[in-house]
């Protein structure tokens, strides 16, 4: 991502919350180097600090009008351009700069705050093709908990995606909504509920003509009719 040219070029119509994500990014992303974060960080701080005072209109400013109108001049020359100069009347210069990633962000963040979050998140996560098992993991410490648990009740994940966070997911949500090997119901078969994977489960298997015969010995082992 050119966190760099998005600052230097975009740095006026950006937010804070932009901010916080090119910080998380720079410090999460292991390809900048140091020289290059040292360059970001740089923008980054001045950007808040020309935001804080552009938006703290409750108090008194320290600056004189002029002062002011020479602190945005001085930064506009080298971080910002103005709206006109960014994008033509009506579009929005912001979202053009931003990555797939950002986007996704600041749709998530903005349906945070929106009645009937959940239901618009799931149906946001249903068809953005992009939050798949590899966007989840990269991005895993973004999701809050529900998040999570209602991306696999409406996105099919692969089994290691499954095997490498089960002890954060909804079990009962894998075994309703996410398709699995016999083996890992198997290995797992002490934290799921077998009836909601046999019964109501999206699995081939949980009828009793499509099982192994391993699955169908170990299930009338442990007691299983269904």
């Amino acid at each position: 991502m050119e966190i760099l040219k998005i600052l230097e070029e975009n740095g006026k119509s950006l937010y804070l919350e932009d901010l916080d994500f090119f910080e998380t990014e720079l410090a999460t992303g292991g390809i900048y180097d140091d020289g290059y974060q040292a360059k970001c960080r740089k923008i980054i701080k001045e950007i808040r600090t020309w935001l804080r005072g552009d938006t703290d209109t409750g108090t008194e400013k320290s600056e004189t009008h002029e002062e002011t109108k020479q602190a945005e001049k001085k930064l506009s020359g080298g971080l910002f351009v103005t709206l006109g100069e960014l994008a033509p009347e009506g579009s929005n210069p912001v979202a053009a700069s931003l990555s797939p990633v950002q986007m996704i962000y600041q749709d998530i963040k903005a349906m945070r705050g929106e009645n009937g979050y959940k239901t618009l998140f799931k149906k946001y996560v249903s068809e953005k093709k992009e939050i798949d098992a590899d966007f989840v993991d990269a991005h895993y410490s973004f999701f809050q908990p529900w998040e999570l648990d209602a991306i696999i009740s409406v996105r099919q994940m692969p089994e290691e995606f499954l095997e490498k966070y089960f002890g954060a997911l909804d079990h009962d949500k894998i075994a309703r909504y996410q398709r699995f090997s016999e083996s890992f119901f198997m290995k797992h078969y002490a934290q799921m509920n077998a009836e909601i994977v046999l019964v109501h489960g999206k699995n081939d298997w949980r009828k009793k003509e499509n099982r192994s015969k391993q699955l169908d010995v170990f299930l009338r082992l442990k007691g299983v009719k269904q």
